[in-house]
């Protein structure tokens, strides 16, 4: 491979691993057939919580693994309230996001005030090659895990059927809660790469809207973990190299920032008009309320 694009794929590799691991923790968890309207807030909240937590603890190890918890944490809510309440999934997962809005303002603000330096993760070939490998064995290990496991049929049952797989004894509860809880442990991680080792800089909103990009980066891929790598890879392209592109054709700044939105808003349409959205449709009980057969009388 020449090195000018091993060059290109490498300074790529931050924004693939925030957009792939988002996108796949999302599919995950929407898997189980909850409608996850929440991703977006959670993200931003996990963007503040990493850079605060690097910043105090000077490591952003520690800034990664405190979002992964806290996000982590947000998933088993979201999963026990959209399977235990008669509330829509909407209305939980827009009133939660707006939540992390404004908790991601409360953490990071008072440190950024206090303490504007940043820690971050090193900016080397090496560490983006690992990135860039790391996530698409995650990605692997999370299609096996649900095309190879019990954990991974019960997850999809409860997306398809949640009352059969009810009566076939799975925990429709316990599942989802798992795959709330693994699935908001990858948007953690993706959005602690996100501002550790994309932006490498803090502000209040930092991060805000890219949860959605990663919403349909999954939607366009089916939440598929194979082809979710494809569609993560194009649009961490267009997010990495817009300003490029930005260049080459002398576009409207304006216009160059919302490349990313244009694409997701374009590759959602190409789904759903092509076969795609039959070969991957979505699971048939996503986003509705579900009852236990006793609660139903």
């Amino acid at each position: 491979m020449e090195p000018a694009v091993l060059a290109l794929i490498l300074g790529a590799g931050p924004a693939f691993a925030t957009y792939y691991l988002t996108a796949l923790g999302h599919g995950l968890f929407e898997k189980s057939g909850v409608l996850n309207l929440a991703i977006d807030g959670v993200f931003t909240l996990g963007v503040a919580v990493a850079y605060a937590a690097a910043v105090l603890g000077y490591n952003p190890n520690v800034g990664s693994l405190v979002a992964i918890i806290v996000a982590a944490l947000f998933g088993l809510l979201i999963a026990f309230l959209s399977t235990k309440l008669p509330i829509s999934h909407g209305a939980i997962g827009l009133s939660i996001m707006f939540v992390g809005y404004g908790m991601a303002s409360l953490v990071g603000v008072p440190i950024r005030s206090q303490t504007p330096v940043m820690v971050t993760y090193p900016m080397s070939a090496s560490f983006y090659a690992g990135l860039l490998v790391i996530s698409v064995l995650i990605g692997i290990a999370v299609h096996l895990m649900l095309t190879k496991t019990k954990l991974g049929a019960a997850i999809r049952a409860a997306g398809e059927n949640p009352h059969a797989a009810s009566a076939l004894g799975v925990n429709v509860l316990k599942v989802r809660l798992i795959a709330g809880g693994i699935g908001y442990a990858l948007i953690g991680l993706g959005s602690a790469l996100y501002v550790l080792a994309y932006t490498q800089s803090w502000a209040e909103g930092v991060g805000m809207g890219h949860g959605w990009i990663a919403f349909a980066v999954s939607l366009s891929a089916g939440r598929h973990p194979i082809a979710t790598i494809i569609a993560a890879a194009i649009f961490a392209g267009l997010l990495n190299y817009r300003y490029v592109l930005q260049g080459y054709f002398g576009i409207s700044p304006h216009i160059t920032n919302m490349i990313p939105y244009i694409a997701a808003l374009a590759a959602m349409v190409i789904f759903m008009v092509t076969p795609l959205h039959r070969k991957l449709a979505p699971p048939r009980a996503l986003g509705k309320i579900y009852f236990k057969e006793e609660r139903t009388v």
